[in-house]
């Protein structure tokens, strides 16, 4: 397992819980087999990382916010993200993790990717608990994937990425139905091209003006869907990305915060940390304290 720690928080470059070598694309393993899971130290992957806990009694830190780690739990961590995690009692179930590539090879489309909120970085419930039917009824799907991620027959991959794709598909069934998906489909589909386009532009764009253009739509129409889909503005939604990565800086110890503001396009290094203070309502430099000592 290739780990980088230049930083306060290691960095995974490739997953390598299995021996085989396709591990960096696909690896799926036990967690009752694995001594050094969970990882009760904060950390980021360079790839996809599926947790399915069918036992454990803990908290999870995800991105600075806390979540519940429970039985029949099952969380949904992107590359980059920020997180650790612990329980309380010995943890059942499995650990997935795939590449970006080998996500894309699944869906070659952006539009397919966004059928799976979970994995969406602005997602709002990066989360699933299962009720125990849901549970038992998923998990032979996990034991086939375990069987065939074990074995070396031809077309393995093949045959993980349909198994992984159904997987995804039953979780998605299962996804808490948020204001979007029940507003109309124009102010759902807007929504989700916004989000995708924060993602890609919010260190280059830093105009609604400029966002809205690149969706053939005015501000006002963009404001509009958000309002109704998700509570806020199309303003709202980019600071908050900026404010999230801000934060991703500053837990970097080799990060000052004039290189923080500089990296998020702040010229201005009082602006930078009266914005960051509004919205995270902690000065940069409390925050940066803060999270050298943050333990879950």
């Amino acid at each position: 397992m290739s780990v980088s720690t230049k930083s306060t928080f290691p960095v995974f470059n490739t997953s390598a819980l299995s021996d085989d070598i396709n591990a960096d694309y696909f690896d799926l393993v036990r967690l009752q087999d694995r001594p050094d899971i969970p990882r009760e130290f904060l950390h980021r992957h360079t790839y996809y990382h599926l947790l399915w806990l069918s036992e454990a009694e803990g908290v999870h830190l995800l991105d600075f916010e806390r979540f519940e780690v429970r039985a029949n739990s099952v969380f949904f961590i992107n590359p980059g993200q920020l997180h650790s995690w612990k329980s309380m009692t010995k943890p059942k179930g499995y650990v997935i993790n795939f590449s970006a590539e080998f996500f894309l090879q699944m869906f070659p489309s952006t539009g397919d990717m966004t059928k799976y909120p979970f994995f969406n970085i602005a997602s709002e419930t990066p989360v699933l608990y299962l009720a125990q039917s849901q549970h038992d009824q998923l998990l032979p799907l996990l034991r086939m994937m375990e069987r065939e991620a074990l074995g070396h027959a031809v077309s393995r991959l093949d045959v993980l990425k349909s198994y992984l794709l159904v997987l995804l598909i039953e979780l998605r069934r299962l996804y808490p139905e948020s204001n979007s998906q029940t507003a109309s489909a124009h102010n759902y589909t807007l929504t989700k091209q916004y989000k995708l386009l924060i993602e890609d532009h919010y260190l280059q764009l830093v105009s609604v003006r400029d966002y809205a253009a690149k969706l053939h739509v005015t501000e006002r129409q963009l404001n509009e869907a958000l309002k109704r889909t998700q509570g806020k503005t199309a303003g709202q939604l980019l600071q908050e990305r900026l404010v999230l990565e801000a934060k991703r800086l500053l837990s970097n110890t080799d990060s000052s915060i004039k290189q923080t503001a500089l990296q998020l396009n702040f010229d201005d290094i009082a602006y930078f940390c009266r914005f960051f203070k509004k919205h995270a309502l902690l000065t940069p430099s409390e925050f940066k304290k803060r999270t050298l000592d943050i333990k879950l």
